[in-house]
């Protein structure tokens, strides 16, 4: 009973797909062709179309479950020039690769696509310094240099524009305390990385670093225009200076004189003080502090 209902069933369908004049919807295949060497799609291509066709059985069977159907292809001459196609401008071409089946309708009105043309543009390379991180009391010694300072990428236009001017790359060393001469990938971002190529990948990144070093030194106390009637508040006659120091420089600093002078004419009248300065500190100190560093005026 089994069998004689299947091969019923079977001589039923085969004589049906014989039979033309049937009409269905199927999502038939599609592919852009257009110059891939000066152009590139930013977004995903549309892959296939929604039509309505009529005929033999067997052809829509096919078609239906796209059994060995090639692709309909649409030619693009200029694709960064326009952003969409109506069906109207492939509905020809579409129904003779369709024979001997009908085309009824094309029932997807509109396709859209979005290609670019390929361009070049070259782009500085700068250092984030903002990001960097010298090890504590170290300073750079020396002009960042970036070799070469410029690189090409291609790509897109839309896409390449994003970039801006300028691609600004990040060291991922921390606690940096000697001098830098390292090899730096300038990196894609993540979401450009299928569109674009840079030329050179990789750039040279140079500078000096050098660290301040802590040291104290103590200074002979000079007052001047100060009236005869003012003194200072307590005897003292010398002050403990803290600083630091280039390293490069700690041998010079040595025979440097300075003194920590009170000028009467800075003094704050509000409350009567004074507070110390120091002259002519060279420019490779920094950090200086003074023990004490503000005296009281005492008026007889």
């Amino acid at each position: 009973m089994v069998l004689c209902v299947i091969a019923a069933t079977t001589f039923w369908v085969l004589n049906a797909l014989n039979k033309d004049n049937y009409v269905t919807v199927v999502n038939y295949p599609i592919s852009f062709q257009y110059n891939n060497s000066e152009y590139m799609a930013v977004e995903e291509l549309p892959k296939e179309i929604k039509i309505e066709i009529n005929g033999n059985g067997w052809d829509l069977f096919r078609k239906y479950f796209n059994v060995n159907v090639p692709p309909f292809v649409i030619e693009l001459s200029n694709p960064d020039k326009q952003k969409y196609l109506l069906s109207s401008a492939y509905r020809r071409n579409l129904a003779e690769i369709l024979e001997p089946t009908n085309l009824t309708s094309i029932l997807t009105d509109t396709l859209k696509f979005n290609i670019d043309k390929l361009i070049e543009k070259e782009i500085s390379i700068a250092l984030d310094t903002g990001k960097m991180k010298l090890a504590p009391y170290h300073k750079f010694a020396s002009d960042i240099v970036v070799s070469p300072s410029t690189i090409r990428a291609k790509g897109p236009e839309s896409k390449i524009e994003t970039l801006g001017e300028t691609i600004l790359i990040e060291i991922a060393n921390d606690d940096i305390r000697e001098n830098f001469d390292q090899t730096i990938p300038v990196l894609i971002p993540e979401e450009l990385q299928q569109y674009l190529t840079f030329s050179p990948k990789n750039i040279q990144v140079k500078f000096e670093v050098v660290a301040f070093l802590e040291g104290n030194k103590r200074l002979k106390i000079e007052q001047i225009n100060f009236p005869k009637n003012v003194k200072l508040g307590r005897d003292i006659t010398s002050v403990l200076m803290n600083y630091r120091v280039d390293e490069r420089r700690v041998n010079e600093l040595r025979d440097v004189e300075l003194k920590g002078v009170l000028n009467y004419n800075h003094r704050n009248k509000e409350d009567s003080t004074v507070t110390i300065e120091i002259l002519n500190a060279p420019k490779y100190i920094e950090s200086i502090e003074v023990e004490p560093n503000t005296f009281k005026l005492k008026y007889e």
